[in-house]
């Protein structure tokens, strides 16, 4: 079948992705402006905001008409490139509450973080290209974590442990999307939930049982995050259990690998030694994160305040709002974080609950339109970095709003074109150019 050369306008931007888009900008323009407009700087914000939109429209613009395909020639320079911002900011950096995260600059800040994230899609789409008749291997999972790790290590050391977080969506949506082994990725999956259960379930025994019975449970699992003789009863009793089922299965005359059996203690003992180095590095307010999504009536005035006034300031929006300008929680400045990552929660209040709605359903759409320009795309290297975006916001979306609402742990995660930050804003419109430039090029001869 010949392939069909589209040279007109007609068909080369997709309107409802575009129209998606836009629309969350302006409602995330007016409710960031609303939230924003008690506080004393508010004339600062107004001003960087809007110059925030005029230079992510323009990036818009930029990824629209830069054909893709030269990140893909490029992705060692955009992989070194990376890493080397990341390691200039830890050394020149400005310091703001205990991070090193920013490049303070005459007229503007600018978070290396928020690119990282586009770059290593980037390159991660281009070394899965390269791969494709490996992508089944285990090395190729492998390699990619190598590849991704260095990058996470370097924002780890910010330390900026929300964003670190994205990359692991980012990574799995991305080598289910070019092919990869299923088990390998459950593999994956597992390893990266026990990682992150292991300090939620340090901080749960913690809060509920200061004093545990010696023997119980809650003393076991407090034992365990001290990598102790407790470590080692739990991954043999994990080898045994294991052991025994494969038994079984043979017993059964069931067709399972002997692998899979090995992987499972291997991936839980992988999965606890990364939670618990993880927990030993947790700084005290992240802690308090965590306390406040395990036992937030422990301390609802302290660790638990913003996901309480976040659910309040929902809840009082009913079905219409309060009206902008005319939200309790955000007006009188009982919702902190209002304008940044509790934004969502002010959509709620002012707007209500078809606020909120409108949200939701003109992200599904902007997720949908890009799924839909992944299966499109004229080469695999552009499907992949469609996809791996999608896997980005989809995961946003789903963290912002679930810890607004106290569904999940609170985490410094921005609702991408709704919350202030001018990084966020300009690269994210940058990231969405070059999905739409994918679109625009999906005809053109290879």
């Amino acid at each position: 079948m010949p392939i069909k050369v589209e040279t007109g306008v007609k068909g080369r931007v997709d309107w409802p992705f575009l129209l998606a888009a836009a629309g969350l900008m302006a409602m995330g323009s007016i409710a960031m402006l609303s939230a924003a407009f008690p506080l004393p700087y508010f004339a600062q914000i107004e001003v960087r905001h809007l110059a925030a939109v005029a230079v992510g429209v323009g990036a818009l613009v930029f990824g629209l008409g830069f054909n893709y395909q030269v990140f893909q020639d490029q992705a060692k320079v955009i992989y070194g490139l990376t890493s080397a911002i990341l390691v200039a900011v830890l050394v020149v950096g400005s310091s703001h509450k205990g991070h090193r995260s920013w490049f303070d600059l005459s007229f503007f800040s600018f978070q290396p973080a928020e690119l990282a994230r586009i770059a290593m899609i980037l390159v991660m789409a281009a070394f899965l290209d390269a791969r494709a008749r490996k992508i089944r291997d285990v090395s190729t999972v492998l390699l990619a974590l190598g590849l991704a790790a260095p990058v996470m290590v370097l924002i780890i050391k910010q330390p900026d442990f929300s964003t670190t977080i994205t990359f692991c969506p980012i990574l799995l949506g991305m080598l289910f999307c070019a092919g990869a082994d299923l088990s390998h990725l459950l593999a994956l999956m597992g390893y990266g939930l026990v990682t992150g259960a292991m300090p939620l379930l340090f901080t749960y025994c913690q809060v509920r049982y200061p004093q545990p019975v010696p023997g119980s449970l809650p003393a076991l699992i407090l034992q365990t995050s001290r990598l102790g003789m407790a470590t080692v009863v739990v991954l043999a009793a994990a080898a045994v259990l294991c052991l025994g089922a494969w038994r079984l299965s043979i017993w059964l005359r069931m067709a399972a690998r002997a692998v899979y059996f090995v992987a499972v203690p291997l991936v839980l003992a992988a999965g606890m030694l990364s939670g618990v180095l993880i927990n030993r590095q947790l700084k005290s307010y992240q802690r308090n994160r965590f306390v406040a999504y395990v036992a937030p009536q422990a301390d609802i005035q302290g660790a638990a305040y913003h996901v309480h006034q976040s659910q309040i300031a929902i809840g009082s929006g009913g079905l219409l709002g309060k009206g902008l300008f005319s939200g309790t929680q955000s007006q009188l400045g009982f919702l902190p974080e209002r304008h940044t990552d509790f934004i969502y929660a002010v959509v709620g209040e002012e707007m209500g609950f078809l606020g909120t709605t409108a949200i939701l359903a003109l992200y599904l759409l902007l997720i949908w339109r890009i799924v839909a320009i992944a299966r499109v795309a004229r080469d695999r290297y552009g499907y992949l970095v469609c996809c791996g975006l999608a896997a980005m916001f989809g995961f946003e979306l789903v963290l912002n709003v679930g810890m607004c609402v106290g569904l999940l742990p609170v985490a410094g995660i921005p609702l991408p074109l709704i919350s202030y930050g001018g990084s966020s804003l300009v690269i994210t419109l940058w990231s969405l150019g070059i999905v739409a430039n994918v679109y625009s090029r999906r005809y053109a001869l290879l």
